[in-house]
């Protein structure tokens, strides 16, 4: 069986603060593109993950996803899977979630464990906090830390443009940069929300925000730079997406997104054009 791991973007973010377990208290909006990992997958006696050839270790959240997978059923089996990497590490795209939500569709097809999305759901935020979002993905505001999810019609047809730096950000930096800042600021996800369902581009450029983008920033000067040539070149908004280092930026004509795409992909070692996507994970 042959997959597709669709990335996403965040449209919004807002951290609420800090919850008693430590963990973040988040509301945003997330979206599905169509850059996309794809995982090839089959039965086999136990599990054994291999990513571009590379065998990956036991953190890997595909690896970590199969295991839980067959404990929490019961059963005495395993999987050979195969990832084609496509979207970076340490970018903010959410390749490993969308990868380990992949792998937990996958096998519940490939071994008819008939278990429905609430407990995949429930599967996957033991594996991340945004693994859920990708079980069945599209367009959502997600709070909580990722997990409570409610599905939009984003009615913005945008048109992305994603550049990457050489060097990431890793998302506990960019959280442990944010929590030392002493001004925090506040992104209104409420009516970046309403105006992807109005297909009011506009209203959304206004509230869209992420308050990560500057912790990002400042770990990864490269961002600012990009996030400047971004508006040089043309784009209606650019934003960082989740804790970086991508950004993303949104045009409204193709014609001038390519005349980007062109300049950019001459100087950036990760550069794609992307479309939304209303789904996260793509049976082949």
């Amino acid at each position: 069986m042959r997959v597709r791991a669709y990335a996403k973007l965040n449209l919004a973010l807002d951290i609420l603060g800090v919850r008693p377990d430590g963990m973040h208290e988040l509301d945003m909006l997330m979206q599905n593109i169509s850059l996309a990992d794809v995982l090839s997958i089959k039965c086999a006696n136990r599990v054994a993950v291999r990513c571009d050839s590379m065998v990956v270790d036991a953190n890997n959240t595909v690896r970590r996803a199969a295991k839980l997978f067959f404990q929490s059923l019961g059963i005495h089996a395993g999987a050979e899977i195969v990832i084609e990497k496509h979207i970076p590490s340490q970018a903010g795209l959410g390749g490993g979630s969308s990868d380990a939500a992949a792998t937990l569709v996958a096998l519940n097809h490939l071994y008819e464990a008939g278990l429905d999305i609430c407990t995949l759901r429930e599967l996957g935020v033991q594996i991340g906090a945004d693994v859920p979002f990708f079980i069945g993905g599209g367009c959502m505001r997600a709070r909580g830390i990722g997990e409570e999810l409610r599905k939009l019609s984003n009615r913005c047809a945008f048109h992305y443009l994603l550049v990457k730096p050489q060097r990431g950000v890793s998302t506990a930096a960019a959280y442990g940069k944010f929590d030392a800042c002493a001004k925090r600021g506040a992104v209104d996800v409420e009516a970046a929300g309403r105006a992807l369902e109005k297909g009011d581009c506009a209203a959304y450029f206004k509230a869209a925000g992420n308050v990560l983008q500057a912790p990002g920033a400042e770990i990864c000067p490269a961002v600012s730079a990009i996030l400047s040539k971004c508006k040089d070149r043309g784009a209606d908004f650019a934003m960082m997406t989740g804790s970086g280092s991508c950004v993303f930026a949104v045009f409204q004509e193709e014609s001038v997104r390519e005349y980007a795409y062109q300049k950019f992909v001459k100087e950036y070692p990760f550069c794609k054009r992307a479309e939304n996507m209303e789904m996260g994970i793509e049976v082949l």
